[in-house]
């Protein structure tokens, strides 16, 4: 992949799915931490394991280097089952959020240790991709079509399909892409990652029709989607990336008004806030189109 994909994966995921330093359960019922890193074999959607696939989960849990919260110390794996099966018997709490299952786990893992899982899964998922029919074209693809395809990689696992959407990007068709790329159910966070996604497929056709650097991630600035997307990715917190000018987006335009020292008054439609934004873009390597 781009080194612009993976130098921008983190910060691009965290709105997504936050980094959390202990286990707890997603909306599906599985084991999950770091930034949505998945330590469950259990096969059927909230319902509890079988034996078997409780042991395969722990052998996904033990790979990682977890420490007790209350000693700092190294846990054992003893410590790390227990763990494990205290989230995992809470089933109740899945559609509560991260945080209902931080009072309940006693492991962490340690900001290195969650890059070293991230960093992990990204190369992991590169090389599922490169080894299916469909995607062998992906190392010469513009950087914001690899960075929307592993994107859907990472709601779903690299051998998800889509037939028409692979069907598309085996052609470059990035725009046709665009319009297959809907992960469902199309609610919550995955309804900002698919937009977020849709927005990058339809900017990498832009990119290949210009004839423009595809090793550079790409956004535009025409729509309150893409200035909420730019704002987030140069440090801005600009509320929900969901394409709505609301109080949030408009607090993050004014602190990046503020910072460039323009009229703070959250227009981002404004001529001179759109030359700063593209300007500062520009200078952290992306591309507008």
């Amino acid at each position: 992949m781009h080194d612009m994909v993976r130098d921008n994966w983190l910060r691009f995921n965290l709105p997504l799915e936050g980094q959390v330093s202990f286990m707890y359960l997603d909306v599906r019922g599985w084991v999950c931490t770091g930034v949505g890193n998945k330590i469950d074999e259990t096969a059927a959607e909230l319902s509890p394991p079988s034996p078997g696939e409780r042991a395969a989960s722990l052998i996904l849990a033990h790979q990682m280097q977890w420490t007790d919260k209350s000693t700092g110390g190294a846990a054992t794996l003893d410590q790390v089952a227990v763990d494990w099966d205290a989230v995992k018997s809470r089933l109740d709490l899945a559609a509560v959020g991260y945080l209902a299952f931080e009072p309940i786990t006693q492991l962490r893992l340690s900001e290195d240790e969650i890059l070293r899982l991230v960093d992990g899964k990204l190369a992991q998922m590169e090389a599922t991709l490169l080894n299916r029919p469909e995607f062998t074209g992906f190392d010469g693809w513009p950087a914001s079509a690899q960075l929307a395809t592993l994107s859907m990689c990472w709601a779903m696992g690299p051998m998800f399909k889509f037939p028409r959407f692979q069907a598309h990007v085996a052609a470059d068709e990035w725009a046709g892409a665009a319009d297959e790329c809907v992960i469902n159910p199309d609610e919550g966070t995955i309804r900002i990652r698919n937009k977020l996604d849709r927005m990058h497929l339809l900017n990498a056709g832009t990119v290949a029709a210009q004839g423009l650097a595809i090793e550079q991630l790409s956004v535009t600035l025409a729509d309150v989607l893409g200035v909420q997307h730019a704002l987030w990715m140069l440090g801005f917190h600009a509320g929900a990336q969901d394409g709505r000018d609301g109080p949030s987006t408009q607090a993050g335009v004014r602190a990046f008004q503020a910072e460039r020292g323009l009229d703070q008054d959250g227009a981002w439609d404004d001529v001179a806030t759109q030359a700063e934004l593209g300007t500062a873009l520009g200078d952290a390597g992306w591309l507008v189109v």
